[in-house]
């Protein structure tokens, strides 16, 4: 180690006194650190910033039959990353409608509707969490904007979250049972073109059945005018009230027309 000469009130190895302490001598300006200096801009490159633009938060509206579900998912919401939460009459202007139920109903159905109805962005998504929906249900649902199914016994709350948040990039979960089911749907409207999906699950045919019964008809006469035989016209009415859980003939009808589907 090579010494500076001894030219002032400095230490033999050229560090000047500065009261009691010793201060380094400082370095020549052309030998600073460079990360000191400020950066300056690339002209050619994009413009620097202090800090990146974060995602735009998802909108979220939830609704459920059951009030504290409700006010549960909201507190989570309300506490999650990229979120904001909408009161239920802003459903509009959701990006992403979030449905807690254990079983879907013509209610729930109806949250769904509304929201598809009035709403004033083409890319709302509806994520459902639920363990029932019955097959025509599903159908409708997914008309209405469903891109996710997520079994309410078996999801945490975490996953729901994950589940909102992959909605609004395009993707989409549901369970293989249901989406066979789905699939089942769909072959069904297909090998039937003039069937469809209304309200209360009920299929086109199943429909003109119940509205010639609401006139008076017999099964014979529905039969003649459908040109069915006896036996479909039967089981269609057989096959409705079991799958609605209706008592008979007159509550199908009655079930009908107080929905709507008459």
């Amino acid at each position: 180690m090579t010494c500076a000469p001894n030219t002032g009130p400095r230490t033999p190895c050229g560090r000047r006194f500065h009261g009691e302490a010793l201060l380094p001598e400082p370095p020549p300006p052309h030998h600073r650190d460079r990360a000191s200096r400020p950066r300056r801009a690339d002209p050619g490159g994009p413009a620097l910033t202090h800090k990146e633009k974060s995602p735009t938060p998802i909108s979220i509206v939830v609704r459920a039959a059951d009030p504290v579900s409700l006010q549960g998912a909201e507190v989570l919401l309300r506490r999650s990353d990229g979120t904001v939460l909408l009161p239920a009459d802003q459903v509009g202007r959701a990006d992403v409608v979030l449905v807690l139920a254990n079983e879907v109903t013509e209610e729930t159905m109806s949250w769904m509707e509304e929201a598809s109805t009035i709403s004033s962005n083409p890319e709302m998504r509806i994520v459902l969490v639920a363990d029932r929906i019955s097959r025509p249900r599903l159908a409708r649902a997914v008309r209405h904007g469903l891109v996710s199914v997520l079994p309410r016994a078996h999801t945490g709350f975490p996953e729901i979250v994950q589940a909102v948040l992959s909605s609004r990039a395009g993707s989409a979960q549901m369970p293989g049972e249901l989406l066979r089911s789905l699939i089942e749907e769909l072959r069904t409207l297909l090998r039937d073109p003039t069937g469809s999906i209304l309200p209360g699950g009920f299929e086109g045919r199943e429909v003109e059945v119940l509205r010639l019964l609401a006139e008076g008809l017999d099964t014979t006469e529905i039969a003649a005018k459908l040109n069915y035989s006896e036996r479909t016209i039967k089981n269609i009415i057989f096959a409705v009230t079991r799958r609605l859980n209706l008592r008979n003939r007159t509550h199908a009808v009655a079930y009908a027309m107080r929905i709507g589907a008459l």
